[in-house]
């Protein structure tokens, strides 16, 4: 181990096997900061979604859209928000077994595991098998909200009713019947006569949030060896270096000679998995979500 920069710097042996164990560790933690980040997009673009429902909302009680062009205007912000929405949802669940299987150290198995879970909720759940047969259908086929509603009525009596304001977004089993490929999956025979989207996405990304906290659960482990790895390897550097760890790689050479040509050389930092902390600390686990929705009522 020796710091990459200009100047004299110590040099550290190691031994090969200590060095393919950081090499390990280092993917892992980068493996384990990818998950973090394509889920973190996810969740993103389901937090957009929502606030847009919101905006869509206010803005019909205070600008009282009713044109042709209005409502043209509100369905293509909110698809475009949906096909945002079920793109990140597509990259997080193809690129998890890949990323998975860099975090299991004793072949456990866990990107078959990882699948497993994708599957339960699929299995399970009408919205997430819907919401998965709809993003193919987005991508092959046409949009999402086939239908759409800003409805309002008065709620409570006297001076002292309110107006309750909402939207509603479907998509349509008889647009849906359009495409010959749908029409054949097995989802459509469960689909009613209109499907409420924002439902669905709200149960589809309660279920992907519950995959997600599996997940992290099935690498935890590893992922605490890998960091402690790295962590005990820095300090070893300081100790011999006057407490200067900054720029640290471990590396192989070609020869006996630690000043020969270099091979390979992992980077000994934990700044990436700091990331991955902060994320994980950000993006909590989403529970009841379809049983949840905000209101603008005065309290």
């Amino acid at each position: 181990m020796k710091q990459f920069i200009l100047g004299k710097t110590a040099i550290l042996p190691i031994e090969a096997s200590h060095f393919a164990l950081l090499q390990k560790s280092q993917r892992s933690m980068v493996a384990a900061k990818a998950i973090e980040e394509k889920y973190d997009l996810m969740i993103s673009n389901y937090l957009e979604f929502e606030k847009e429902l919101l905006l869509q909302i206010t803005e019909q009680v205070v600008l009282n859209k009713e044109s042709y062009d209005d409502f043209y205007q509100i369905s293509t912000i909110l698809n475009r928000r949906i096909v945002n929405l079920l793109t990140s949802t597509k990259l997080y669940y193809d690129q998890m077994q890949r990323q998975v299987r860099l975090c299991d150290f004793n072949n456990d198995n866990f990107s078959n595991t990882a699948l497993n879970y994708f599957s339960r909720e699929y299995d399970n759940h009408f919205e997430y098998r819907f919401m998965e047969n709809l993003r193919n259908y987005v991508q092959h086929c046409g949009l999402a909200i086939h239908s759409f509603s800003l409805p309002s009525n008065w709620e409570g009596e006297g001076d002292s009713r309110l107006m309750k304001n909402g939207i509603k977004i479907y998509s349509t089993r008889e647009e849906l019947g359009q495409d010959p490929k749908f029409s054949k999956r097995p989802v459509f025979s469960e689909c009613t006569d209109k499907i409420n989207l924002t439902k669905s996405i709200r149960k589809y990304i309660e279920k992907l949030s519950l995959i997600h906290s599996e997940i992290r659960a099935l690498i935890e482990e590893n992922l605490k060896e890998s960091r402690n790895c790295i962590e005990n390897v820095i300090s070893e550097y300081k100790a011999v270096n006057d407490n200067n760890a900054l720029g640290i790689y471990a590396y192989s050479v070609d020869s006996d000679d630690p000043l020969g040509d270099v091979e390979t050389k992992v980077p000994l930092l934990l700044d990436w998995d700091n990331v991955r902390l902060n994320l994980i600390n950000k993006n909590k686990g989403i529970t009841n979500n379809s049983k949840r929705y905000i209101s603008g009522d005065c309290l």
